[in-house]
């Protein structure tokens, strides 16, 4: 389908028509899939109507992150694709989150996409977005507060609904005592998916605990602070990580401990995609981080074309879709049926 779509795209003025219809869709769809960065949206050329908007994309995770590197590499992609100017930058202390929003007002940028791990924190800056006239949108965490906060949509996946998910695959795989590893302190998001996965474990008899970790600043406590757990409890069956990085110090734990435990994660990486192919780890929780990135700017950028017979019916479409408040990216669970669709490992796309 992506290499037909391709061919069509070249035939001159017909790429406008795919291209817009593409995004369409994406912005409608209640689940959307896994693109395909070698043909998806199409390379640009220049045929798109230009646009002058200027975007600020503020996130809270740092440089190196395997999840943020492909949100940013799907940010950068959107923009080389739509011609906007981005400024995109990201840091886990969330005063610097603070002062980069601020700059971005300061410096008269006409959209900001923001991430919301701790909302109260925000709120007077985004709330200050907003009355400067910024279009607001709001990605990964923070939905709902982004929205009282006057957050126009929400790209990400409702991590409430994900944690349930995972909780229930684990249940089935027999684990009956699970530790949840939060590694962000006040992260509204990671809290949901612990919550929710504990409740799905107290529903068959079950339970949960959370470990609050140092994180990948120092991997080599954060693996300690794990093994010193499954050393001193050994009823505890499972292991569940919030995010890639921290799956794969669980690994070492487990391993260095002597623990029975199997893990399960959020959030994939070519490593992470590998454990789960050898069987070393049960899935993955897949929220579409590339898409996390790409398609708040495919809207903004749609967003700020002047209706004509071409682009009217995909703007009052985008218009219906804002309403509802949130484009859903996930969840998706990655397990050994399905590991080798993803490019990370080289096979069947």
């Amino acid at each position: 389908m992506a290499r037909r779509i391709e061919r069509l795209a070249n035939e001159g003025w017909l790429r406008w028509v795919v291209l817009a219809g593409l995004v369409a869709l994406a912005m409608v769809a209640a689940y959307v899939c896994r693109v395909d960065r070698e043909t998806a949206f199409l390379a640009g050329t220049g045929a798109l109507p230009e646009t002058d908007i200027r975007v600020a994309m503020i996130t809270h995770g740092g440089i190196g992150d395997p999840f943020w590197d492909e949100v940013a590499a799907g940010a950068f992609a959107a923009q080389r694709e739509f011609g906007v100017e981005l400024f995109y930058d990201g840091d886990g202390n969330v005063s610097e989150q603070v002062r980069l929003v601020d700059n971005a007002i300061a410096l008269g940028y006409d959209v900001l996409i923001v991430s919301m791990a701790d909302p109260d924190a925000l709120e007077d800056s985004i709330r200050s977005a907003v009355a400067a006239g910024l279009v607001v949108m709001t990605i990964n965490s923070g939905e709902e507060r982004g929205r009282e906060f006057g957050a126009v949509t929400h790209f990400g996946q409702p991590d409430g609904v994900a944690g349930l998910g995972a909780g229930e695959r684990l249940v089935s795989e027999g684990v009956t005592r699970l530790l949840c590893l939060v590694h962000e302190a006040g992260n509204v998001g990671l809290e949901s998916r612990c919550s929710n996965a504990g409740l799905a474990l107290e529903a068959v008899g079950g339970s949960m605990e959370r470990l609050f970790v140092t994180g990948t600043a120092d991997r080599v406590s954060t693996t300690g602070e794990i093994a010193a757990v499954l050393q001193a409890d050994e009823s505890i069956d499972g292991v569940l990580a919030l995010n890639s990085s921290i799956a794969e110090l669980a690994l070492d734990a487990i391993a260095s401990s002597g623990s029975l435990a199997r893990l399960a994660t959020f959030d994939v990486s070519p490593a992470i995609l590998q454990r789960i192919e050898a069987g070393e780890v049960l899935f993955a929780v897949d929220q579409q981080a590339y898409l996390q990135g790409f398609l708040p700017i495919a809207f903004a950028y749609m967003q700020s074309l002047e209706a004509d017979p071409a682009t009217r019916g995909v703007l009052v479409g985008m218009e219906r879709w804002a309403a509802s408040g949130r484009l859903v990216t996930g969840p998706g669970f990655v397990d050994s049926a399905n590991a080798r669709r993803y490019p990370q490992l080289g096979g069947d796309q």
